[in-house]
């Protein structure tokens, strides 16, 4: 730290060739800190993903808590999940932040229940297993909202959101205070819902 300092203040002399040294030693700090920068990079890329049964229960106790909550607020029209779609999640403020897309059907129908497109803004509480429900919407029409944005789900998952308005988390002035993780997600879900 001292050479440092004592290469900076040389510098601000106006000490031509510690100058050049100078730079030149910035030069070096930012290649190390990009080859670091890719070297950690190339671990994301290359890290094992969480199993399928894994990733896919994560995803169903997610679907599951948004779907009770908006159960809870549409009492004589509950809901049942029939399957998760996809999940993906970022560190926004301080919170884990979940995007959950699923599919869930009306309990207690006599003929075949249409099947309807959920989507949930979840975010984890103060414990593991706690999750608060911020916003758990039917999409009626999940091609019409392609437009829609979100700045954290990745494109190709496909999450049908409600509009920039609605959601809490996701939109484009929040991107600068992200924490990226590696999404559970990189595939569509396919366990099955149903406890074994």
């Amino acid at each position: 730290m001292g050479a440092l300092v004592s290469r900076a203040a040389a510098a601000m002399l106006g000490d031509a060739s510690d100058e050049a040294e100078l730079r030149r030693w910035m030069e070096e700090e930012d290649a190390r800190r990009q080859a670091i920068e890719e070297e950690e990079e190339d671990y994301l890329c290359t890290r094992p993903l969480p199993s399928e049964e894994v990733r896919d229960g994560y995803s169903i106790w997610k679907a599951r808590a948004a779907l009770h909550h908006y159960n809870a607020n549409h009492p004589g029209a509950e809901y049942d999940l029939v399957k998760p779609l996809m999940a993906a999640c970022v560190i926004f403020r301080g919170n884990m932040w979940h995007h959950v897309s699923f599919l869930a059907h009306r309990r207690d129908q006599l003929v075949a229940p249409p099947v309807e497109y959920f989507f949930a803004g979840l975010r984890d509480g103060c414990s593991d297993d706690d999750s608060i429900v911020e916003a758990c919407t039917m999409i009626e029409n999940p091609q019409s909202c392609s437009g829609n944005k979100c700045s954290f789900c990745p494109e190709q998952y496909q999450i049908a959101h409600p509009s920039e308005q609605e959601l809490l988390c996701g939109k484009e002035e929040h991107v600068k205070d992200f924490i990226r993780l590696m999404n559970l997600s990189p595939m569509p879900f396919t366990c099955t819902t149903e406890p074994r």
